[in-house]
This record gives structure tokens, C-alpha cells and sequence, in this order.
């Protein structure tokens, strides 16, 4: 799943050895830099792609792609203004930076000559999820791909062993297909507007309160995406899940790299504390006597109090009937929480400073979730509940939600390159790597921009069109329609290919559900920026550049707002 490829592909080979790496960093840094740059541009073959300086051959690079990420990316998008293609060297490994719809095609392409697995051998599995060497080599030995059909040549392995298919099925069919899908939605609304209820009760004794987004955010909503994920019960064992994972999830790529953990002992801690909550709540939710009993719920489409969805049972029951130890079932437990909710809360506070901050886009998108109320028979207007179907169409609410994605994920597309390919008239040899940089795709002024309004700036109308339609009584009127401003392979927030996040539906179902809770129930007046630590700022929002690479870079400030609520 896209939501992963965030690993950084041979790095751990630097920082197992990171003593020598700081001895050759110091007498690097002490070397004459014109050296190096003599050697890069005439010792460098001419028909090779532009390469990006690297004053430090091999180490700089790295360095500054793990942990400035974001000055690393500048670089990139400068070169590639230039050239479609352009090369650096994570540690030995050749890396092809490439722009383009036509490039970005060639990762999504279902192909063999491609893959992200790799990187989940080398990073992701041994990282994230805890799996053994012997683990890992059931999947390094699985050749047959993560198809229903297995790839030529595999067509007799037995289904059992096809580990990468049945990962990869776990996750598409019971996170993507509608009957396993809406289930979670409805709880989800269920949790959130109960959790509004709660901390913001209606009533004529309803009176304006200061609300921080990135509290409410990283509070209230990520508690009602976990319980929909696995149940309340993991909050009513552990009240400090929340404050476990956002830690962890604030060390994930440190952990992924495999740092030293003598050297950066703080990433796996947070990584202990996290996983020590799920370990504890997979035994008193999957004991050996209640397993066949909860692993049997696997066949009911519904959610339960008890497990939560069914892809959680289902994926607990694939690691078990596969022969995996129970530490990988921590892991992908704890994967598929970062998953569906380090990615979906950013996102969901872009939205709601983004819609609060403009009176007429406020207005325009309440008076879209008006229209997909739904009222229940025989029930007063306080039982309607929110028709999710007809909500996820509205034109004005999509086209901030791409706007908001097109801004703000922010991570390299990486795929292995298993067999030599063709790209802007290179052979990238096997062995290199492939990437994507989602950030200059998505900010490419010749796809993007429009007239007083560039790609790097927020737009809440870009993705709308006007269409003339006629009323009943024979008037003409424009009414808004969404409509993407640019092509698929130069929008993809999510991903693409078959490794497309399979969650993405389920993640605009909450998303599009928490915006029309609040729109519906509240008068919303935004007040102030503020740090982190609640002193004034002086600016607005940007994204946070410590997460530039990961995915969904959440803002930098936080903003207080004045809610009254109204309904």
C-alpha cells in the first residue's frame, strides 16, 4: 500500500555503520568541495540522466533525503524543471527522479519489470512489522505477484504460499468493496457525532466555546476513526492509545530506517509503547479460547463492538491460519491504525481551516450537506443522519478535498526496477530505483494554474465548472459541477497502479463526514494562529516540513476557532 512506500530503500546500510559514517562525513565536509564537483561534472558519463550535486558522493545525498527532506525536494524540483530525469545515489543504490504523466505511468503500469516489494523486505516488514528473517522469506520466495492470477511461470504454486496475493487481497477487498465498506462509514458517523454530542451538547444553553483544530482533530476524530477500526474496547483498556500512536507516528520514518537504536534510542520507545497497547489488545480481544469465536465474525459484513471491522478479524485470521507469530499481527495492527488515520487527520484539518476561513465557501459547502440529510420515518429532525453516498458527490466538498491533497500529501512514489527499463530514452538498469516526487507533480504550474490563481496557492473553485441547467419552469442557471483541473498521472494523492491505498474511499467517507457535522451543527468564526505551544504566531499555516516524504503533511500552526452550536 502506497500509504507505506515511505521507507527508504539501502539506507539502512549507512546507518548500521554510523560511526563511520560520521568519521567520512567530517573528513568529507574538511575535503575541498570543488573536488567533488570536478569529478560529477566531467568525470560523470554524458549519457547518463542530470544528476543532482552531491558534494559528499553517495552520503550527502542520503543524508539530506532522510532528514531535510524538504530542502532535498527543492533541489529536485529545480532540476527537474529542466529534465524529465534526474539521478542521485541513495548510499550505492541509483535513484531516477522522474516528472510526467507519461514517466509517472510507467509506475503504475501492472508489470513485473516494476514493484515496490523490495522495499517492504528490506524496510517495511523487518521495521513496521516485526516479521523474522524466515517470515520475510516466504515473501522474498513468492514470486507469483499480488494479482488474482499468478504471474507466468507461478501458475502451480499453491494458493497458501501466495503470501504477497493474500496480503494484498486482505487489505483491497475488505477495506474497498462497498459491503465491507459502509459498515465502517456509518459507525464512523456514529462515533463522531456522538462524540460532538458529548463535548459540544445542543441545547438552548449552548454557548460559543474556543476550539483548537489540531486538538479536536487528533483528539475527537482519531478516537472515533479507532473505534471504527477496531472497537471501543481498545480505549476503554488503554486511554492513552491516542497519545501512544501520534507519538509513534511522529518517529515512523526514523524507525523504518532502521536507525541505531544505541544512537536514537526516543523512535523506538515510542515504537515499544505503541505496540505494547496493540500486543495487549490483540490478547484480550484474540485469546486462543475466543480466537475461532472472533475469527468467525469474519463472515459477517458487519462491525462489532467487540473487534471493530472486519478487515481487522480478517487480517488477524490471514496471519494466523498463515503460520505468522503473533508480533506480526501487532505489526499490521498497528500499520493499518497509522494507515487509516496518520494520513486522513491532517487532511481533515486543512479542510476545516481552509472552508472556516472564507464566509462564501462556508456557506456554499453548508448549503451542499444540507441536501444530503436523510430524515427518519416517524423520527424528529435531530435523529437525520447524513446520506454518505450523495454527500461524497457534492462538487464544492470534492473539489477542496483534491485541493487540500494536491497541497499537502507530500511523498515519493517508489517502486524497485526489477528489470531494465526505458525512460526518457535511458535504460535504468535492475537494482536502481524508480520515484515519483508527488510534490512537483502536483505543484506543476502548466497542469495546475490558472489565471490569478498559481498551482502553489489554494483554490477552492479550481476543480469547479460551471454548467447551464434548466428549471422546471423553463429558467436557465449555472450550477456548480466538480470537475478534476488536471490529468490522473499528475494527481495522485493516494497512489496508483495496484498498489493504490485501498482505504481512500473509506478515508473521504470521514473526512467529507466530519466537515458536514461541524458546517451543519455549528456557527464556526475562525479567531487565531498559534505555535504549537499555544503562544500567538504571526503567520498562517503551512505544511509541517518534518513530515515532507512521509504522506500528509499537517500544519505548522494551529488555529483557534469560536464554535456555537446550532443544531
Amino acid at each position: 500500500m502506497e500509504l507505506f512506500n515511505v521507507a527508504v530503500h539501502q539506507v539502512q546500510q549507512l546507518t548500521e555503520h554510523c560511526a563511520e559514517s560520521k568519521l567520512l562525513l567530517t573528513a568529507a565536509v574538511l575535503a575541498p568541495l570543488s573536488i567533488a564537483f570536478f569529478i560529477f561534472t566531467f568525470v560523470a558519463p554524458r549519457n547518463a540522466p542530470p544528476s543532482l550535486w552531491d558534494p559528499i558522493p553517495y552520503v550527502f545525498n542520503t543524508i539530506q533525503f532522510a532528514f531535510n527532506n524538504e530542502r532535498f525536494m527543492v533541489r529536485v524540483a529545480n532540476i527537474l524543471q529542466n529534465s524529465r530525469i534526474a539521478k542521485f545515489h541513495l548510499v550505492s543504490t541509483p535513484v531516477f527522479l522522474v516528472s510526467g504523466p507519461e514517466n509517472i505511468q510507467t509506475l503504475f503500469a501492472r508489470s513485473h519489470k516494476v514493484g515496490n516489494e523490495t522495499i517492504f523486505l528490506e524496510n517495511v516488514f523487518p521495521a513496521l512489522y516485526r516479521m523474522s528473517k524466515d517470515e520475510k522469506q516466504r515473501f522474498a520466495d513468492d514470486k507469483s505477484g499480488r494479482g488474482r492470477q499468478p504471474a507466468p511461470g507461478t501458475e502451480h504454486m499453491p494458493a497458501h504460499q501466495r503470501y504477497w496475493h493474500g496480503y494484498e487481497h486482505v487489505h483491497s477487498e475488505y477495506l474497498s468493496r462497498a459491503q465491507h465498506q459502509r459498515p465502517m462509514a456509518e459507525q464512523f458517523q456514529t462515533f463522531i457525532a456522538a462524540a460532538l454530542d458529548k463535548h459540544f451538547p445542543p441545547g438552548l444553553a449552548a454557548k460559543p466555546e474556543t476550539v483548537s483544530v489540531m486538538d479536536f482533530c487528533r483528539r475527537h476524530v482519531a478516537e472515533a476513526a479507532v473505534k471504527t477500526l477496531l472497537g471501543p474496547r481498545i480505549f476503554e483498556l488503554f486511554p492513552d492509545v491516542l497519545d501512544a500512536f501520534w507519538e509513534f507516528d511522529s518517529n515512523i520514518c526514523l524507525i523504518t530506517l532502521a536507525l541505531p537504536k544505541w544512537l536514537f534510542p526516543g523512535p523506538y520507545r515510542a515504537q515499544e509503547r505503541f505496540y505494547t497497547i496493540i500486543r495487549k489488545y490483540l490478547a484480550a480481544t484474540y485469546t486462543d479460547d475466543a480466537f475461532d469465536s472472533v475469527a468467525a465474525e469474519a463472515d459477517q459484513d458487519g462491525w462489532n463492538p467487540k473487534s471493530g471491522a472486519r478487515v481487522s478479524r480478517e487480517l488477524v485470521k490471514w496471519l494466523k491460519t498463515s503460520g505468522f507469530q503473533d508480533e506480526v499481527a501487532v505489526g499490521a495492527l498497528a500499520m493499518l491504525m497509522f494507515a487509516m488515520t496518520s494520513n486522513t487527520i491532517p487532511i481533515v484539518m486543512w479542510m476545516m481551516i481552509e472552508i472556516t476561513r472564507d464566509p462564501s465557501l462556508l456557506c456554499a459547502v453548508r448549503d451542499e450537506v444540507a441536501q444530503a440529510y436523510i430524515s427518519q420515518p416517524g423520527k424528529d429532525a435531530a435523529s437525520r443522519t447524513l446520506d454518505l453516498d450523495k454527500l461524497s458527490t457534492m462538487p464544492f466538498l470534492q473539489s477542496v478535498f483534491a485541493e487540500v491533497l494536491r497541497l499537502h500529501m507530500n511523498f515519493n512514489l517508489m517502486r524497485n526496477v526489477n528489470e531494465p527499463i526505458a525512460v526518457e530514452g535511458f535504460t535504468l538498469p535492475r537494482g536502481s530505483m524508480l520515484q515519483a516526487p508527488m510534490k512537483v507533480a502536483h505543484y506543476d504550474e502548466t497542469v495546475w494554474g490558472a489565471p490569478g490563481h498559481a498551482a502553489a496557492q489554494f483554490w477552492a473553485e479550481r476543480h469547479i465548472k460551471y454548467e447551464e441547467t434548466a428549471d422546471a419552469d423553463g429558467s436557465v442557471r449555472k450550477v456548480p459541477v466538480f470537475a478534476m483541473a488536471g490529468r490522473p498521472s499528475s494527481f495522485f494523492p493516494f497512489g496508483g497502479g495496484q498498489q493504490i491505498c485501498p482505504g481512500r474511499h473509506l478515508a473521504k467517507h470521514e473526512i467529507f463526514t466530519v466537515i458536514a457535522l461541524l458546517v451543519s451543527k455549528f456557527e464556526i468564526e475562525p479567531l487565531e494562529w498559534t505555535n504549537t505551544d499555544g503562544s500567538p504566531s504571526l503567520r498562517a499555516a503551512r505544511g509541517d516540513p518534518r513530515f515532507s516524504g512521509i504522506g500528509a503533511m499537517p500544519p505548522d500552526r494551529d488555529l483557534k476557532m469560536r464554535w456555537t452550536r446550532i443544531g
